[in-house]
């Protein structure tokens, strides 16, 4: 591996080890012994050890006496040192996994270039998701300042170590290349060129899988600068390509990897790069005006096709080369199944061309005779050729591709709709002029269902249309509801957004296609788009002290602490000030203070944030970013139905992205609408940015479904992909208590807890605690419940509503202070309902019903309880598990209308699985 220098160790030093008299050894545990000779005593005479095993031991040791630390890893090692880098093998202290550690020197830290190089390469790498490309797991810096980053540790070394043993195993050789150029081509996809590859940089794992690393040379593609170009960081002379140490950085291309890939290959097998020199600059000039020797003049064993592939690789024409890594490594795979590759000896037309580069004045007296004969012929096409190149630029300014429309009723693409709107706007268009109309259907496209903007942003470059129309289609009140958007095809930039209601009758869409013609027309034949563009019209984001002011308040109010809030309100409020007119700004405060509101009961604080939100949408009636925002509010209020309808309009206006897709199926979920919730949980998670986010919340929809089994899963796989966070072992917990197993819920608890519960829970989420509060509580263990919900009360009194079945704090407590006799409890209670009925005073929620229901059951007044309660379930609540376990509905457990609520929700859950459909296909429990 080559890695640049570093001399001195800005680490702390944490222990003052003496070096071993018997192995030399300086790693100690906790007593002072040596851990070399203590795993060598450990093993058999003959024994061997693979580094795997060797791993896991020094995993499990309690080395508390490291010699070097590096913030949270402790040094073990140096395994790679260079002019400016060096690598050591180290340990994360907590998680105990043993990495490659990079850092570079202190000195260096000032180092523009070095610091630009060391950046890209973690960027570089950290960008890439692929088994053969070595994997960043961490970026940080030193207690001084100096970056480092942690990436997989590789035991097996690099091709360059293990090049040797490699010799005369051909088909071992092209089996790594043909996954090396694979893992390139992937980074080539994702607009990376690596432009050091060489044998010290591919690394093998423990599996001789290779990896490739060393990014501090890579160059996005569309990238227009470049560092300084010197010997010390253009790259490897021997195994870059001509171009690369001749020419400017900017030109250089996807061949330059290719060439390199060919050197290391010819280097693999013939035990030597393709050229050799006393110096640097002498490999570089051979290169440049020499063809690469030979394969087959070096290695006599070597076959024909291995020799065509290194010769059309090392070709000092970038366009004589593979058209791409992948290409390069298709053939590689030929060759491995003993098939014909695509690559072949150079033809005779090719000879003849190379030698007309060598002889030009000759070639130019013959291609004059030629050109003479043909210019005739040429000028009668001319006029020809140049209409059809007029034709085809206009059919290019005035192209369009239409993406699958979003069904919202269905969460589907909505294929007659797409079809109908690019073939009517065809149609219309043509008869304005030129224009190319291009309908991606769903199945025929590489593309989402629905043209999510993220995807068209980064896949721009297949589109092979000027812009892009999508939009969505629902039914209101009887009527089509059509919304489209005109977007850019470079960035997804929405240029033209309308909406239309018809009724709907075969005609309809044409109809409305027909009203949109002209305008679309418009902005085709327009060449100045950032003047159209709606992005960015706020006023508040124009003026820097104003957005300043606005992100710094969004950011404070998703810490969700009281604290945080209050800050956040004063941050916006500031920002109003300065721009009064900031739809944005108004947003966010009504959000925030409907927040802090929820937080901590203040009917003058909701009122607040009404207003607010009314003035934003006076403000700005069709921002995305509005009508999201106030959707949020509008939830928060118990206002569902609102809240519902303003995330349609948020995707209408702006096109479906994460957020709104899993709010919505949130929202939906405490709706009691778990069937609905579904399809757009999972469309979140399909374009979720952090893998596992939303399938807690797909757990609790077949939870709610009594759908055991899938709802187990969903939490499983939460768990494995976000192993960090807690929501997916709290909803495995809860599905054990719903099954009345109380032991099998408090295994579970003690089994997960202790990794996460006080450790890393965003914002005031108490929901472990929260868990192991109801666990007892349903338990019936009491004076356990009453001090855990007393902790809880304690930072939050007024919490717990939207937990697991609507768990208050304050109703949990009143009811565990009158079982355990304490004479104030009632009063307590009466307190909490006056002011739970203010507060809850028309919310939609059937969370906010149910709470209601469990005060006035605690108070023994069983009519006004079981009138919520049935409130409760036309609301919408689904949860009849948790009503019968819950100890606050005990005084009225035994009232005939009670087991008729029950009785009603069990058949209310196995209709909602025969409406869509599913119950032939889930699997049932026992209710």
């Amino acid at each position: 591996m080559d890695f640049y220098g570093l001399t001195d160790s800005p680490v702390t030093l944490v222990g003052s080890a003496n070096e071993c008299p018997e192995c030399h050894g300086v790693s100690r545990v906790a007593n002072g012994s040596c851990i070399g000779c203590l795993l060598y005593t450990g093993m058999k005479e003959g024994e061997e050890v693979t580094a795997d095993e060797l791993g896991s031991a020094l995993q499990l040791l309690p080395l508390t006496d490291y010699r070097w630390r590096l913030g949270n890893y402790e040094i073990m090692e140096e395994i790679g040192r260079g002019g400016m880098g060096v690598i050591y093998r180290a340990r994360q202290r907590h998680s105990r996994r043993i990495v490659a550690l990079k850092r570079i020197l202190s000195h260096y830290a000032d180092s523009r270039d070095t610091l630009i190089r060391f950046r890209r390469e973690a960027e570089a790498a950290a960008s890439l998701d692929h088994p053969n490309v070595l994997p960043i797991y961490e970026v940080g810096e030193s207690d001084e300042g100096v970056p480092y980053f942690s990436m997989k540790f590789a035991p097996g070394g690099s091709l360059q170590v293990v090049g040797p043993a490699l010799r005369g195993k051909p088909r071992e050789i092209v089996r790594l290349m043909a996954k090396v150029t694979r893992a390139v081509q992937y980074a080539h996809e994702h607009g990376i060129l690596h432009r050091d590859l060489k044998p010290g940089n591919i690394l093998l794992d423990a599996q001789d899988e290779p990896l490739v690393s060393d990014f501090g040379l890579a160059k996005w593609l569309d990238a227009s600068s470049d560092l300084t170009r010197t010997l010390t960081v253009f790259g490897t002379p021997g195994y870059i390509a001509p171009e690369q140490a001749e020419g400017p950085a900017a030109n250089l291309t996807a061949a330059a990897d290719i060439y390199s890939l060919g050197a290391i290959l010819f280097d693999l097998l013939a035990s030597r790069p393709p050229f050799l020199g006393d110096n640097a600059i002498s490999v570089v000039r051979q290169a440049a005006e020499n063809p690469a020797p030979r394969l087959r003049s070096l290695v006599t064993w070597a076959d024909r096709d291995l020799e065509t592939i290194c010769a059309r690789c090392l070709e000092r024409d970038p366009a004589s080369r593979y058209s791409s890594a992948g290409a390069l490594a298709d053939d590689f795979e030929h060759w491995l199944d003993n098939r014909p590759i695509v690559a072949r000896p150079v033809s005779p037309p090719v000879r003849l061309w190379r030698w007309s580069r060598r002889n030009r004045a000759l070639t130019a007296a013959g291609l004059g005779c030629i050109l003479l004969a043909i210019t005739a012929v040429l000028w009668q096409v001319h006029g020809n050729r140049l209409e059809t190149s007029l034709r085809a630029n206009q059919l290019a300014s005035r192209s369009v591709t239409v993406l699958p429309f979003l069904n919202l009723d269905t969460v589907h693409a909505d294929e007659a709709t797409t079809l109908a709107v690019a073939r009517t706007l065809q149609t219309n268009l043509s008869r304005l002029g030129p224009a190319r109309v291009s309908p991606q259907i769903e199945g025929a496209s590489r593309w989402p269902d629905t043209g999510y903007l993220e995807d068209i942003s980064k896949e721009n470059h297949n589109l092979k249309s000027r812009t892009v129309l999508t939009g969505s289609t629902r039914l209101v009140n009887g009527k089509l509801h059509l919304s489209v958007r005109l977007m850019t095809a470079g960035n997804g930039e929405i240029i033209f957004a309308r909406s239309f209601q018809s009724n709907p009758r075969p005609n309809a869409i044409p109809a409305l296609v027909a009203s949109i013609t002209s305008p679309i027309s418009s902005l085709l034949n327009a060449t100045d788009w950032p003047s159209i563009s709606r992005t960015e019209k706020d006023p508040g984001l124009k003026d820097p002290a104003a957005r300043d002011l606005i992100v710094s308040g969004r950011q404070l109010m998703f810490r969700d602490t009281i604290q945080d809030y209050d800050r956040s309100i004063s941050c916006l409020e500031k920002a109003i000030d300065l721009e009064p007119n900031s739809a944005l700004a108004h947003a966010y405060l009504s959000s925030t203070e409907a927040s802090r509101a929820h937080f901590s009961p203040d009917p003058e604080i909701l009122k607040k944030a009404e207003k607010e939100a009314e003035t934003a949408l006076r403000l700005d009636p069709d921002s995305r970013e509005v009508l999201r925002t106030l959707a949020g509010v509008l939830y928060l209020r118990g206002r569902l139905k609102e809240a519902l309808e303003g995330q349609l309009r948020a995707i209408e206006v702006g096109g479906p992205e994460e957020q709104v897709a899993g709010f919505r199926g949130m929202v939906l979920l405490r709706a009691g609408r778990p069937t609905e919730a579904l399809p757009w949980l999972e469309m979140a998670s399909h374009w979720a940015s952090s893998p596992g986010a939303y399938e807690s919340l797909i757990g609790d929809c077949w939870s709610f479904l009594v759908e055991d089994q899938r709802a187990q899963a969903a939490y499983m796989q939460a768990m494995n992909l976000r192993p960090e966070r807690f929501d997916g072992w709290v909803g495995l917990c809860h599905l054990k208590l719903l099954q009345g197993d109380m032991g099998g819920a408090r295994q579970l608890y003690a089994k997960y807890s202790p990794r996460t519960v006080g450790a890393n829970l965003p914002g005031n989420d108490n929901s472990p605690q929260e868990l192991l509060a109801q666990i007892e509580f349903f338990s019936r263990n009491y004076d356990t419940a009453l001090e855990l919900y007393t902790q809880l009360a304690r930072d939050e009194p007024r919490g717990g509503v939207s937990s697991y079945g609507a768990m208050s704090y304050s109703s949990a407590l009143g009811r565990l202070r009158q079982v355990t006799g304490d004479r104030a409890a009632d009063l307590f209670l009466k307190e909490e309902l006056t002011r739970a009925t203010e507060f809850f005073q028309g919310s939609e929620n059937p969370a906010d019903a149910y709470v209601l229901a469990a005060l006035e059951a605690s108070l023994g007044q069983a009519n006004r309880a079981l009138d919520y309660l049935q409130l409760a379930v036309s609301l919408g609540w689904l949860d009849y598990r948790s009503l019968q376990l819950d100890p606050r509905f005990d005084t009225i457990a035994r009232e005939p209308r009670f087991r008729e609520i029950i009785s009603v929700l069990i058949n209310k859950v196995t209709g909602l699985k025969r409406s869509a459909g599913q119950s032939a296909n889930l699997a049932t429990n026992g209710d």
